[in-house]
């Protein structure tokens, strides 16, 4: 299991960037209708995530279980 880098602070550290970069985009160009689309992104992108998450405890069992304990999913 990646306990280095980014993945010792967060078990999606992908997604977290993706929504810090278009939200900082968004607040740049002060564009409600990027708002609104980075927002719809992160609402489904945490749906794929429970879905990834399922995946690995089924894979990975006890460690990922104990990986997901120490690392938040997020930040």
């Amino acid at each position: 299991m990646c306990r280095a880098g980014l993945y010792r602070l967060s078990r999606n550290p992908m997604y977290v960037a993706y929504f810090v970069y278009f939200v900082g985009c968004a607040l740049l160009t002060q564009s409600m209708v990027l708002l609104g689309t980075v927002i719809a992104f992160q609402v489904s992108a945490h749906w794929i995530i429970l879905s990834e998450e399922r995946w690995c405890l089924e894979r990975f069992g006890e460690e990922y279980q104990r990986y997901s304990k120490k690392v938040r999913r997020y930040l």
